[in-house]
């Protein structure tokens, strides 16, 4: 499926944009931020970036622009961003999904799965974004669920929720 106008489902939310750049903000002082994945249309195709990492900080996969460059041993990765399933790493041992993105019939893109950064556990899902097991359904300090944006393709998670 190639499409021009992916819209991005992030904590029950709709973002609308050309690329999408999620991040967590591991300083509040200095603003540093760490990349979770970045979204991009490209000539009618989506394009995933990203890095994955255990609790440790080890490296478990890398996809770079839907090309996986690597992957720890202990994982599998199956499928294609633009696929039914879409791209998913899994645990070899139990099947434990770790992170899938993918392609909806109505041409959404869904992102979940586990970040470590920062010491902390980020859990993204289509309905929710979690810190820790806590959920951060905040947006720049309102609550806010199942709204459209539309210009925020820089979208950062903090302690606080999310903010652009």
């Amino acid at each position: 499926m190639t499409h021009d106008d992916y819209m991005l489902i992030l904590g029950s939310n709709v973002y609308a944009d050309q690329a999408y750049m999620v991040s967590y903000q591991t300083d509040i002082k200095t603003g540093d931020r760490t990349n979770l994945f970045t979204l991009e249309n490209s000539d009618g195709n989506l394009t995933l970036t990203t890095e994955i990492r255990d609790e440790n900080s080890e490296l478990i996969a890398k996809i770079d622009r839907n090309e996986l460059t690597q992957i720890n041993k202990n994982f599998d990765v199956q499928g294609e961003i633009e696929t039914e399933n879409g791209i998913t790493l899994t645990k070899r041992e139990n099947g434990d999904v770790i992170f899938n993105a993918k392609i909806t019939e109505d041409g959404y893109v869904a992102v979940s799965g586990v970040f470590y950064v920062g010491g902390k556990k980020i859990h993204i899902t289509d309905r929710t974004v979690e810190i820790n097991d806590t959920p951060r359904q905040t947006i720049n300090g309102v609550n806010v669920h199942d709204t459209f944006f539309v210009g925020n393709y820089d979208i950062t998670i903090t302690d606080d929720g999310l903010k652009f």
